[in-house]
């Protein structure tokens, strides 16, 4: 969790005096706070939540106004683990930079609630964070990103139409968006809806669901991911749109790891979703949209967004000598590289004319001890993000699959000393030098 958001959290419980077997959670919207407390509802029915919302009525600009605002929900401990869950795999909760903000303008709101015990009024009624003018500022640099978007994910085949910044969504957290997807394309009636999971998307996999398909079963929509995470594989897109096609279901895509820079899935889904801006053509999402995305993330994301084209097309291509490398290298198992794995040729009928292979990438070794020194003293930095502008390393299924680990290994695939790499901005040669430097020292003994 953000500092920022634990801080504010705390503000929070020191300010409405909250007992200590109650916690607490912060979201930017009346909705996401309404979907926290129905799941918080529906698992722990004996137990009270409450929902309380900071706002103030000082003259204020209002969109300053707008921004401040925010709504805590109230639980017990013994509504912990479901809370922390709801936040992780919905991203609704409330960001960084949006957190500051609200924590600097505290002291002049109020706080509204059912019980009134969470009632209070502001202890300052005057706050220089009214006088702050970018709140404004933000909707150029939206339409910025809408745009540039929308030119790089058209499509380059025959027939297709530009794609226009109005199709595009921005959504502060990429789990945000793949929610939203979600709920819009699953009726309202609906009393229970079910995940079938088919974790490698392979032909035997395709197999079983249209033998399903065919066979009566019906499904509302199917995600992806193009390539995969961390085995870099991809599915059979082409096929995929046709079954899509014949048994009327939507296709949803997340291209994070490809990037519309390399790739072109637009003829072949309806929804593309990456970590920066989520696109959905249609249906009851725009109903639905309601703009949560902070205009000072949107402002750093405007100006990070310029030179993104060159930063992939950098990446990708290092990652390409680098996964050819490590590939040819005794001491290497398994290289996983959209290139290297069986799936390339369902990359290669989404691959853009002058596109890479992405810039992620996982090994495995023969030793695991081999794999445990060459992530020691591998240099590069060491944490679990993708697509920075330096190099990042991980033992993926260390902390991806922790509590799991034997599970992701027997049903996933995902070796248990697999080392996965999101390779930057920095000179080929250097990283060159430093996997070179690090498969020596791991190898030392061979």
């Amino acid at each position: 969790m953000h500092p920022s958001v634990r801080k504010l959290m705390d503000a929070v419980c020191a300010r409405l005096r909250t007992p200590e077997d109650l916690s607490c959670l912060i979201f930017p919207s009346a909705d996401a706070t309404a979907r926290c407390t129905a799941r918080l509802s529906a698992e722990h029915p004996d137990e009270t939540c409450h929902t309380v919302k900071f706002q103030s009525h000082q003259p204020a600009d209002e969109e300053a106004l707008r921004w401040a605002a925010f709504f805590v929900v109230l639980f017990p401990q013994a509504c912990l683990s479901t809370a922390m869950h709801f936040w992780k795999v919905f991203g609704d909760g409330i960001a960084g930079r949006h957190a500051e903000y609200c924590l600097a303008a505290l002291p002049s709101m109020d706080s509204y609630a059912k019980d009134t015990v969470f009632e209070s009024s502001a202890p300052c009624r005057d706050h220089p964070t009214w006088d702050l003018q970018w709140v404004n500022s933000a909707a150029a640099e939206k339409e910025s990103i809408r745009s540039l978007i929308a030119r790089l994910v058209s499509s380059d085949q025959p027939g297709y139409r530009p794609v226009s910044s109005h199709d595009v969504f921005l959504y502060p957290k990429g789990m945000c968006a793949i929610a939203a997807v979600a709920r819009a394309l699953v009726p309202h009636s609906a009393e229970l809806s079910e995940a079938v999971i088919y974790g490698a998307g392979s032909k035997q996999e395709l197999d079983e669901l249209e033998s399903s398909l065919a066979a009566g079963r019906r499904i509302q929509v199917l995600f992806c991911e193009v390539p995969s995470n961390p085995q870099l594989r991809t599915p059979d897109l082409p096929r995929i749109h046709a079954l899509a096609a014949q048994y009327n279901f939507i296709v949803a895509v997340d291209d994070t790891l490809g990037t519309f820079v390399n790739i072109d899935v637009l003829p072949y889904v309806d929804v593309i979703m990456t970590s920066l801006t989520k696109i959905f053509s249609g249906m009851s999402l725009t109903a639905l949209y309601e703009d949560t995305y902070f205009p000072l993330e949107a402002m750093v994301m405007s100006q990070n967004a310029s030179d993104f084209e060159e930063r992939v097309k950098q990446c990708s291509a290092s990652a390409l000598t680098i996964a050819n490398l490590l590939a040819k290298h005794p001491s290497v198992a398994q290289l996983y590289y959209p290139s290297l794995v069986p799936s390339r040729q369902f990359y290669d009928q989404v691959r853009r004319k002058n596109g890479g292979y992405g810039y992620l990438l996982s090994i495995v070794f023969h030793k695991p001890e081999t794999a445990m020194r060459f992530y020691d003293v591998l240099d590069l930095c060491k944490g679990p993000s993708v697509g920075t502008n330096f190099s990042l390393a991980i033992p993926y299924s260390l902390l991806a699959h922790f509590r799991e680990q034997d599970w992701a290994e027997s049903e996933g695939g995902i070796d248990r000393h697999m080392v996965r790499i999101s390779v930057g901005l920095e000179r080929e040669e250097d990283l060159i030098a430093r996997i070179q430097d690090a498969l020596t020292a791991a190898t030392a003994d061979y």
